[in-house]
């Protein structure tokens, strides 16, 4: 497994998948939410691609460790932004309870897009 890891606020996420596809890499603007994430990078992902995602979401001060929450996630659009790549990635099989989760931290922690009805 590869493990990417982005700052967000007093936030650390880990996001791991699979080595038999390309790595995420250093991410910029991530933005996730119960039903799936974008971010920019500096390599593109194949459109279709379907990653097996671990995903946790910790605080920075060594709060409560949350559970991981696992998912299946399809890359469904990655076009050139400046000289990057902004990649969506739809969550396919993620579970209620894990779904519940991430919705709840990634809400009070503004980690949604903004123009997103689902804030």
């Amino acid at each position: 497994m590869t493990t990417t890891d982005y700052m967000f606020g007093d936030y650390n996420v880990s996001l791991s998948s699979e080595e038999d596809h390309p790595p995420l890499g250093k991410l910029e603007d991530l933005h996730i939410c119960h039903l799936g994430m974008k971010f920019v990078s500096a390599s593109p992902l194949p459109e279709f691609a379907v990653y097996e995602f671990e995903i946790a979401v910790r605080p920075l001060n060594g709060g409560p460790k949350p559970a991981p929450v696992k998912c299946c996630g399809i890359v469904v659009k990655c076009e050139p932004e400046g000289a990057c790549y902004r990649t969506v990635i739809h969550f396919a099989d993620i579970g209620k309870a894990d779904a519940a989760c991430l919705e709840a931290v990634t809400k009070a922690q503004k980690m949604r897009c903004d123009y997103c009805e689902n804030c």
